[in-house]
């Protein structure tokens, strides 16, 4: 009896051991967050959660200290070698469903356009034994031009309660026909503020929204902004970054080319989060914030054009005392990363938009 409790006793110290050495400490620089360091350890971000879950939708204080879990992520390894992509899948929407990484799903599916997946096709969750080289990307510098996306933007009609597509139609003159083939995805019902595409590729004066000057004394301080938030700030910057050098296309929303608020369409797809088609229209979406309290991943609008209205847009990348830099489309040099105190940008400022939460 005397050696099964000694045995029972030893067994009981090998697990807590064993289990001690499942982890390593990780201390918290400036400008970290939990996806950061995930991919830094190449493990997911709720396998960090599970051992430190009184950080979940909390910034991460510099100088904390994280478990982070030996090795690969722990969760991720019953996982099937592949997945069929499904109606509205996109990479993020898959990573998440199998807590894997999108950096890992795009090196093993270095073939595959994100932005075009296809119902039925193969999506490998598992490294394959190839290995996909590594991309550089070379960040240009901004061109000091007047950019305008207003010039080839689509017709927007915002659906009042009540409205019908006969109503709407005979309005502007088109077909009802012509508005269902604009859009696609519209169901049998017609709800209020839906976004009803009316004709591609035209400028609408009528649409425009009207520039009213900043007052950031009016504006109340904003709540600071979660580690999750944070996370896919990470994401859509990483996203966006793989455009760098992509040329600059009137409407474009591929990588044949970019305008300013097609890049921010695409790149915000990646999270599943549908931003409306113009600057003008995307300045309307979540919260104004002080320039002192901006975050990467908010959105940056200006007034380019002769009208003095928002007509261009940025994603902040990065914010470093009072100078911030934003990635756009720029119609001379494509996407680039540009900053507020270039001279051209810091006159035609207007507002920052805070959209993740």
């Amino acid at each position: 009896m005397g050696k099964l409790k000694f045995l029972f006793f030893i067994l009981i110290i090998s697990f807590y051991s064993v289990s001690a050495q499942n982890f390593k400490k990780h201390k918290v620089e400036k400008g970290e967050t939990i996806y950061s360091i995930a991919k830094k350890y190449n493990v997911a971000e709720s396998d960090i959660f599970k051992l430190n879950p009184k950080v979940k939708d909390k910034a991460l204080q510099i100088n904390a200290i994280l478990k982070i879990p030996n090795g690969k992520s722990t969760t991720s390894k019953d996982n099937p070698e592949s997945y069929e992509v499904q109606k509205g899948d996109t990479f993020y929407g898959i990573a998440k469903k199998f807590n894997i990484s999108v950096n890992n799903i795009k090196k093993f599916n270095s073939n595959l356009d994100p932005n075009d997946l296809k119902v039925g096709q193969k999506i490998f969750l598992k490294e394959q034994k190839k290995e996909t080289p590594t991309k550089v990307i070379v960040v240009e510098e901004t061109a000091n031009e007047e950019e305008d996306d207003t010039q080839a933007e689509d017709l927007i009609h915002v659906v009042k309660k009540g409205e019908t597509l006969y109503k709407i139609a005979h309005k502007y003159q088109t077909t009802i026909q012509n508005i269902k083939d604009l859009n696609p995805s519209m169901g049998k019902t017609l709800p209020a503020n839906y976004q009803l595409v009316i004709k591609k590729g035209i400028a609408v004066d009528n649409e425009v929204v009207e520039v009213v000057a900043v007052n950031e004394d009016e504006i109340s301080d904003i709540k600071e902004i979660s580690s999750s938030a944070l996370s896919k700030a990470d994401l859509l910057i990483e996203k966006a970054s793989e455009y760098l050098g992509t040329r600059y296309r009137s409407g474009g929303t591929t990588t044949a080319g970019f305008d300013c608020s097609g890049l921010m369409c695409t790149t915000f797809r990646e999270i599943d989060f549908t931003l409306p088609r113009t600057s003008g229209s995307q300045a309307t979406i979540g919260s104004k914030v002080k320039k002192r309290q901006a975050q990467k991943g908010d959105l940056i609008f200006f007034a380019t054009n002769r009208r003095k209205t928002i007509s261009h847009v940025g994603m902040i990348t990065e914010v470093d005392g009072d100078e911030i830099k934003f990635i756009h489309s720029s119609t001379s040099s494509g996407v680039i990363i540009s900053s507020i105190k270039e001279p051209y940008y810091a006159k035609r400022f207007v507002q920052i938009n805070r959209v993740l939460d």
